[in-house]
């Protein structure tokens, strides 16, 4: 297995904390909406939204990241085929 960098190891940390923000935040909005207790309830929504936006960024990176690696790959790939190709030329 491969040493995580620690940009892997924040994308993984923050993404993990986006959840559980949104499953908080929710928690706390549906109490709030249940109790009539507006202010909880907004404080909820509130914290669901921000964790909505938070993982929504660190998916968008995650695509990023994945697109140039999957890049990399196809490239070496066809650099692997023009070698062999060449080899069985000979």
């Amino acid at each position: 297995m491969a040493n995580p960098t620690p940009e892997s190891i924040v994308e993984v940390v923050g993404a993990s904390v986006a959840n559980k923000g949104m499953i908080v935040g929710g928690a706390a909005g549906m109490v709030g909406w249940l109790s009539q207790v507006n202010w909880i309830g907004i404080a909820g929504v509130v914290v669901a939204v921000l964790g909505l936006m938070i993982n929504f960024y660190f998916q968008v990176r995650r695509d990023r990241r994945e697109a140039v690696e999957s890049a990399a790959r196809n490239e070496e790939l066809r650099e692997r085929v023009k070698a062999l190709r060449e080899r069985d030329r000979v």
